[in-house]
């Protein structure tokens, strides 16, 4: 990895978040799965959109709600035929906010949270020497954790992650960051590399 350019890191869920509900059919609780495909009820100007889960052992379905009897001109219209047309980038969207399912009182499997990290050097350079800088790519609503992913990246320990974090060895904007700090998409990380042996050794 080239440490004059800056890299990118993309991730990618290997999956969309379930949701744990009784199912009326199987007469138990089971994992309903996005079915990345989407609802939509207009009635007069007024527009509900559900996004839509199915059982994972009988294809019994739940609505998730995500728009209700909300004024259709208030809708973007280019997310409106993204509804029409089920666009996967809406289902993974809304499938990830964890806002919406508060609002279900839904509850989410904690069988997820696969991701993979795909990585690219970028065209500008990090003039920064002894530092690597990072650019976090993150799909809205994806929850996760800054020692979760340096764990991931560098194959380090929580524990080795939380002291890069509490020597300031991990910043953004300058400013170090809690090894609790959520990842957000367009973050960049400043990673210090001169003092990490040191310290994942000791």
């Amino acid at each position: 990895m080239n440490q004059n350019l800056r890299n990118q890191w993309t991730i990618v869920p290997k999956e969309l978040p379930s949701i744990l509900k009784n199912c009326s059919k199987c007469k138990e609780k089971k994992e309903f799965k996005n079915s990345e495909k989407f609802r939509v009820n207009a009635n007069g100007s007024h527009l509900d959109v559900w996004l839509i889960f199915r059982c994972e052992c009988c294809d019994t379905t739940y609505n998730l709600t995500v728009l209700e009897r909300i004024d259709a001109g208030r809708v973007n219209k280019e997310e409106y035929n993204g509804f029409l047309s089920n666009s996967k980038d809406l289902a993974v969207k809304y499938g990830n906010d964890k806002e919406i399912f508060i609002k279900n009182k839904a509850e989410i499997s904690q069988n997820r949270m696969e991701y993979q990290v795909i990585e690219k050097e970028m065209e500008c350079t990090s003039n920064m020497e002894g530092i690597m800088e990072v650019e976090l790519r993150v799909p809205a609503g994806f929850d996760l954790r800054l020692d979760a992913l340096l764990v991931r990246k560098f194959s380090i320990s929580r524990n080795h992650a939380k002291k890069w974090c509490e020597n300031g060895l991990v910043r953004s904007n300058g400013k170090p960051l809690s090894h609790k700090s959520k990842v957000r998409d367009s973050m960049v990380l400043q990673i210090l590399l001169e003092n990490q042996a040191s310290l994942t050794n000791s």
